[in-house]
């Protein structure tokens, strides 16, 4: 995994419990569902913290990554499947 995609994957769980994707009802299917719309609707910056400033060194992550990441998390809940 390249360090853009790790950096894309940190911003992405960020923006999804910012924006409470990550609610403890949603299941990892549906995390990583949502998430995708929002890439593919508003690109890679929509989850940069410096708003306005988009980042340009994020690497788009694959959603199994993603999900892998998030499956990470202990202290995470979330729905099954």
């Amino acid at each position: 995994m390249d360090q853009s995609q790790v950096r894309a994957i940190g911003d992405l769980i960020f923006y999804a419990l910012k924006e409470k994707i990550i609610d403890g009802k949603n299941s990892l299917a549906e995390i990583a569902g949502r998430l995708e719309a929002v890439i593919e609707q508003q690109g890679l910056a929509v989850i940069s913290p410096y708003r306005g400033q988009p980042r340009g060194d994020y690497a788009r992550p694959r959603p199994l990554e993603l999900v892998a990441a998030i499956n990470r998390l202990r202290t995470l809940e979330i729905r099954p499947g």
